[in-house]
């Protein structure tokens, strides 16, 4: 009942992001667009969405050195059939990856939960390296003017980013002490587990101790280096995928400042609307960037968000079915992870 309690409330959201892309185009107007789009720059956007995949298998395999040593070519199923979690309610992917990884690996459920953890702090830096970009090189394109829903996007995209910043300061903080100062954090943990029932408190101790396992990747140079590079070409190929299409569309500004600002506005959205697989908060992000910021064609920007969407969440789902039935996975099993999990 939660679950579908969820899903109705991601759905709800969606819409009403569908609302705020849809309203001001017509249904025949999207059809015309699309008869004039250049379809030719299909294949080097799907080809550099399935390079980002790539990317991100590498960079998992880096994250999970301290705890498991994988080829990464066994890391492509927990990956794409993870990923579809964002289709399901509360967009359960960060927990279905490390669940099935430790279904197929010999490694705890929260020692890969903890690559998934170090993964995300990552992407939070490089993403608020852009936002310092945009905001010193590019701060004029923010009117306080632009809303998005009765609320300005320039005060939304300033409030996501500091609270970026505390979340990134949060998770180094926590991350240092475990690793450096774990006698003293646990015996801070101790003081408080002592309120708890005895088996809950060792379960505890056993998750974080699994957790730090998960974590040791980060003191080795050379690994975070690796873990580093690949970030910086997970995040090119997520920007650059979106590339081709504005030659589809042929918009007037092709440049990377544009790109940059539409990879932000799209990060901004898809984090603060939880809609089952970006429906809604991946669109709205598109017409913000591109039409409501950049000045492009009202029309252009919702068929491109369209497009891009489709793109993106084709080549999830193809990969994530490929992998579902090659490997004999239950749908069943899949759609229950989130209770399961919490057994570990």
């Amino acid at each position: 009942m939660k679950q579908y309690r969820q899903l109705i409330f991601g759905l709800v959201i969606a819409l009403i992001a569908l609302y705020y892309t849809l309203r001001n185009v017509s249904f025949s107007e999207v059809i015309s667009s699309f008869k004039e789009m250049d379809y030719i720059y299909i294949l080097p956007a799907i080809v550099i969405t399935f390079l980002s995949y790539v990317f991100r298998a590498y960079r998992w395999q880096a994250l999970l050195e301290s705890s498991l040593k994988v080829n990464v070519g066994g890391l492509y199923s927990p990956m794409m059939v993870g990923f579809m979690g964002n289709f399901l309610p509360a967009r359960a992917a960060e927990i279905l990856r490390p669940y099935l990884l430790s279904k197929k690996y010999d490694i705890t459920f929260t020692a890969a939960f903890a690559s998934i953890v170090v993964e995300r702090l990552f992407d939070m830096i490089i993403l608020l390296l852009i936002f310092i970009w945009i905001f010193w090189f590019e701060a004029d394109v923010f009117s306080p003017n632009i809303e998005f829903s009765g609320f300005s996007v320039q005060e939304m995209a300033i409030k996501f980013g500091q609270i970026c910043v505390l979340a990134v300061i949060a998770l180094m903080v926590f991350i240092y002490l475990l690793l450096n100062h774990k006698k003293k954090v646990m015996k801070i943990v101790g003081w408080f587990l002592g309120f708890m029932n005895e088996k809950w408190a060792d379960k505890i101790k056993y998750l974080l101790d699994e957790f730090t396992i998960g974590c040791e990747v980060v003191k080795k140079f050379r690994t975070l280096a690796k873990i580093s590079v690949y970030s910086v070409l997970v995040w090119t190929a997520n920007i650059f995928s979106v590339y081709p299409l504005y030659f589809a569309f042929d918009l007037q500004h092709k440049t990377i400042p544009s790109l940059l600002i539409l990879g932000v506005i799209v990060a901004i959205l898809i984090s603060i609307l939880p809609t089952p697989g970006f429906l809604g908060s991946y669109n709205a992000g598109i017409v913000i960037a591109l039409h409501e910021i950049m000045g492009e064609s009202e029309i252009k920007s919702v068929s491109l968000g369209m497009v891009g969407w489709t793109l993106f969440s084709g080549v999830i789902l193809v990969g994530g079915l490929y992998f579902i039935f090659h490997e004999h996975m239950s749908l069943k099993d899949l759609t229950s992870v989130k209770r399961e999990s919490d057994t570990f």
